[in-house]
């Protein structure tokens, strides 16, 4: 069955973009009058072309600002979710993303089905319009920058609601490859896995042939480097790894490298390992109310502000402690540095910079996460696991003092060693390439360099590690357990915590099962949601969904 639509759609679509004020950086944010705009003004005039990239930009959904029901953003993390962090909001729907208890009409941030297919739609608009612009330079530009965003988003659609299959089976995402016309059947099924990813694929080899390099355009717009890095991460969730690999190397060597400090490369806007980013700045852009967002969400409920208390946010698991290596190189269980009674010593620094824990220095104070300390409130957002998170925090600003304006870094040059480094081991074993990739980050962090003499299996061990403590709560542990089939092994059962106690001088650590979870196979992709369902049967759920 057709539907029919007024003519009028897919400019209202347009001019909707300018209804909102959407900001990356104030110097490309310049706006027309709205009383000024019409069709062709929008696509022959410049500043009206820049400004409905603009606003495809401005509405990528992020981990600091994904929708949450309509009246937040960026509640949790997703890897809030994973075997590496536990909500401390039980007021979420964490808790049934956690478990799978959950049906199509309710689904977990299921509005980034949605909100990905309205800039989808932006972008094919952009895609066929942008022709009109006499401006041959920014013609090309623009082009390469919606191609780029669109292949964007259909990556995120493909990881949240699609799932690699081994035959021609319709498991991925509906393609809407132009804007809907009177003519066109709105009745759109899913397509396979690999027709999405090769979709994808074009959108970026064509993003790239166009966009400039970075430092030759403003910061937080795609770059060939952007380009060629998120088709290294398409390839490499394809499991085409040969290709992923040759990709990577396209973004290696070049004009991005490891930024010095771990701790604060999160917190250093525009610096020279970040390859794209969200933009965020206050009191333009910032990721959830007037001087609220990631610092008051994630910070434990005995800080308190002028209005309220920390809400307790992301916090990570004991399970997630043990993956990290000591100073010397070695696992804490056979490392001589281990001390069971200081289990926090000699660890990989990248564990302080990451991790809040019981006598860490933070926000100012000395943390107490033993009955009787200052940060047991008992309350239901108290750590359960023992542990908080300091990654990404602002911690020399008092909450609710300042609104939240990190930025939110999608990809980063060391995902692209990690990536690379993966996608060469799978495709041809452990080279030395492989290594030199690994030993970069760890180089960076302070640790020893990987030991010679791994075999594949054993390599493909240490790189899920190394990207497991390398890119802890950037969203990359939740797909990639998924991708690599284990999600079932890591989360059917218990999550550990640790309880401490206080015993006269020192502490004593116990080790309990915080929570006990379940993954039911059907949770490697989320349902579209039912809503959704409803207005296009034809996309039919999967895995039983």
């Amino acid at each position: 069955m057709k539907i029919k639509t007024k003519n009028t759609i897919q400019f209202g679509y347009l001019l909707a973009c300018f209804t909102m004020f959407l900001s990356c950086q104030k110097d490309i944010l310049d706006q027309l009058p709205k009383e000024t705009l019409t069709d062709e003004l929008v696509w022959t005039d410049s500043q009206g072309a820049i400004q409905f990239v603009n606003a495809i930009y401005g509405n990528m959904p992020s981990g600091f600002d994904r929708n949450y029901g309509g009246w937040a953003k960026g509640l949790y993390l997703l890897d809030g979710a994973s075997d590496d962090g536990d909500v401390g909001m039980p007021w979420t729907h964490s808790t049934q993303l956690q478990s799978g208890e959950f049906l199509p009409s309710n689904v977990p941030w299921g509005e980034t089905w949605a909100d990905y297919y309205n800039l989808i739609r932006k972008t094919n608009i952009a895609i066929e319009n942008l022709e009109s612009l006499s401006d041959e330079s920014l013609k090309q530009r623009l082009m390469g920058e919606a191609h780029f965003l669109r292949g964007f988003m259909y990556h995120e659609l493909l990881r949240l609601y699609g799932i690699k299959s081994n035959g021609d089976e319709p498991t991925g995402v509906p393609l809407l490859k132009n804007s809907l016309t009177l003519e066109d059947d709105f009745q759109i099924p899913r397509s396979s896995y690999d027709e999405v990813v090769d979709f994808i694929v074009s959108d970026l080899e064509m993003a790239a042939a166009m966009l400039p390099s970075k430092g030759n355009i403003e910061e937080g717009r795609a770059t060939i480097g952007a380009a060629y890095a998120l088709l290294g991460r398409v390839l490499l969730y394809a499991e085409r790894f040969e290709d992923a690999a040759s990709a990577a190397e396209e973004v290696m060597n070049n004009e991005y490298s490891l930024f010095g400090d771990y701790r604060t490369l999160f917190l250093t806007k525009n610096n020279e390992e970040i390859i794209y980013a969200k933009k965020f700045q206050a009191p333009d852009k910032f990721h959830f109310g007037l001087n609220n967002g990631f610092d008051v969400i994630n910070t434990p409920r005995s800080f308190r502000g002028a209005s309220d208390a920390g809400w307790g946010g992301t916090m990570p698991t004991q399970n997630f402690v043990d993956s990290y290596e000591m100073i010397d190189g070695q696992d804490q269980g056979v490392s001589p540095l281990y001390d069971e009674a200081k289990p926090y010593e000699n660890l990989d620094p990248r564990f302080d910079a990451t991790v809040v824990h019981n006598g860490s220095a933070f926000r100012g104070r000395v943390m107490e996460f033993y009955p009787g300390g200052t940060d047991v409130t008992n309350q239901p957002e108290d750590t359960q696991t023992g542990y908080q998170l300091r990654k990404f925090h602002e911690e020399q600003y008092p909450i609710y003092t300042k609104s939240s304006d990190q930025d939110w870094i999608f990809i980063r040059y060391a995902e692209v060693l990690l990536n690379y480094a993966e996608a060469k081991n799978e495709a041809s074993g452990p080279d030395p390439s492989v290594y030199d990739a690994i030993n970069l980050i760890r180089q960076r962090a302070g640790i020893p360099n990987l030991i010679a003499g791994l075999g594949q299996s054993e390599m493909r061990d240490k790189i899920r590690n190394e990207r497991r403590i390398e890119l802890a709560f950037e969203e990359h542990r939740f797909f990639d357990i998924r991708r690599w089939g284990i999600a079932e092994n890591l989360l059917n059962g218990p999550l550990i915590g640790v309880k401490i106690e206080k015993v006269g001088d020192g502490f004593e650590y116990t080790r309990y099962e915080f929570e006990t979870r379940s993954f039911p196979s059907k949770l490697y992709v989320l349902p579209i949601p039912q809503n959704e369902i409803d207005k296009n049967p034809a996309a039919k759920q999967i895995l039983g969904w």
